[in-house]
């Protein structure tokens, strides 16, 4: 995994950020899962595509939880830094090996039981009357280059024709796609701080305006939060704005983000200031041309006029004599 799945990895490790991305998106706010309902289950891997050194390529569900012990529901989340335009069969491998591992666990368990009637049951390697888990899996973009733009459903990655898919069997993404929202009161945890910068991380407006309406959250996220804001928006927040509350890490990310709306203002400003003088140099530099002075005189009459070392100037006129 990339820097960026590892930080997403271990993030939604915790059963309560867990939780809440199932309720928000799936859920639209309700409190339907409860961090103390999951239990660990082992993320699997299955093989897509070309073959690596040990033969296979691997497809990891992010993370994996057992829900309501008997009435098991396996929530799986795949994080995405970027749109897979094959993530339909990503997902729909991914279920049924899930569906598969299961099969085999009652096979295996009929097996030692010796069980099962002769016939269809004994051939089926399971009773009439069994049934499997749900497989939900929710795929979680947290791309910042904007929306997901890939296909949502099988019916999308085929080439089929209308009165053909009826007979095709379909299968849909369950997608969360942060910027095909406007708010996210939903989420109860550091998730919704994320999904607002992700989503209005080229809006520095916007995002500075939910920061200061949220001023409160905002000068005071946790430290797990600070990280995967770092690594999927590139939003430095520095120790320098660290605060210590109640003997945990804090991160006040109001002043850090001024402050680096402060550098890049300055940042432009520079670079105006850049292409300025080199609009303004080559201007100069022609019209010296045509009065027919030397290159050496150019430079030293550039260098004074824009209060710039000779060298600086230099540059600029050896570009224009190529």
């Amino acid at each position: 995994m990339g820097t960026k799945d590892e930080y997403q990895f271990d993030y939604l490790d915790d059963n309560t950020r867990f939780a809440d991305q199932i309720n928000g998106a799936l859920f639209h706010g309700r409190q339907v899962v409860k961090p103390e309902e999951l239990e660990p289950e082992e993320p699997q891997t299955v093989s897509l595509g070309k073959k690596d050194k040990t033969g296979n390529i691997k497809t990891i569900v992010d993370k994996a939880r057992i829900w309501k012990g008997k009435k098991l529901h396996i929530l799986a989340v795949e994080n995405q830094n970027y749109v897979d335009y094959r993530m339909v069969l990503r997902n729909m491998l991914s279920e049924s090996v899930g569906y598969q591992k299961q099969w085999k666990r009652k096979k295996r368990a009929h097996e030692e039981a010796h069980d099962l009637k002769g016939g269809d049951e004994y051939l089926s390697g399971m009773k009439k009357d069994e049934k499997f888990a749900p497989i939900i899996t929710l795929v979680v973009y947290f791309g910042t280059d904007g929306g997901w733009d890939g296909p949502r459903c099988l019916h999308d990655l085929l080439d089929i024709d209308d009165e053909l898919k009826e007979y095709v069997s379909n299968y849909k993404l369950n997608l969360y796609d942060c910027h095909e929202q406007d708010t996210f009161e939903e989420y109860m945890t550091g998730l919704r701080q994320v999904f607002e910068t992700v989503r209005y991380v080229r809006d520095k407006e916007k995002l500075q305006e939910i920061m200061e309406e949220n001023r409160e959250t905002y000068s005071r996220i946790d430290s797990e939060t600070r990280d995967m804001l770092e690594v999927v928006t590139n939003i430095r927040i520095p120790e320098e704005y660290r605060v210590m509350e109640e003997g945990k890490e804090r991160y006040d990310m109001c002043n850090a983000f001024e402050q680096m709306k402060l550098e890049w203002y300055e940042e432009g400003i520079s670079k105006g200031i850049e292409k300025g003088i080199e609009r303004g140099i080559r201007v100069l530099i022609e019209a010296y041309q045509e009065l027919g002075m030397s290159q050496d005189v150019i430079i030293e009459k550039c260098a004074e006029k824009y209060e710039i070392s000779k060298e600086i100037a230099g540059k600029y006129v050896e570009e224009c004599f190529v």
